[in-house]
């Protein structure tokens, strides 16, 4: 009988741990394969308006099919964030300006971008509960 109780425990611990949830990222309207596309994660205004990303990731463009790409992670833990994207044309790490015009690509998660005023966390932020879930980001270039 205890055997079969610590079967049992293992068997419910492998299914909890094989359920790993996952944030699924569509990337849109990418414009070449130049480069490679950086996600920054924030949590807060602060953080965004700071440029601190809690976290960032760096998708390369080899899989860049007709200007899109899709990444998972199921390593993201539940919380409120907001992606930004930067479509890092010269492997720098950083926006390139022209007379404050952007020249490389940028995007945020589920909000699309019009005008020239940087938007507010708010505008693009997202509660992520552990559960599957999908976010939304299309490049913009100027």
């Amino acid at each position: 009988m205890k055997k079969i109780v610590i079967i049992l425990v293992i068997l419910v611990m492998y299914v909890f741990t094989i359920e790993a949830q996952t944030l699924t990222i569509k990337i849109s309207e990418i414009r070449n394969t130049k480069g490679q596309i950086r996600l920054a994660f924030f949590q807060s205004e602060k953080q965004f308006c700071n440029e601190t990303p809690s976290f960032a990731r760096i998708v390369k463009k080899s899989k860049l099919n007709n200007g899109s790409i899709t990444v998972k992670y199921s390593d993201i833990e539940k919380g409120k964030y907001g992606i930004g994207l930067l479509d890092d044309e010269d492997f720098d790490g950083v926006m390139r300006y022209v007379c404050f015009v952007p020249r490389e690509g940028f995007g945020f998660s589920n909000y699309r971008h019009s005008g020239m005023k940087k938007p507010k966390f708010n505008d693009f932020c997202f509660d992520f509960d552990g559960k599957d879930m999908t976010i939304y980001i299309s490049a913009k270039y100027i």
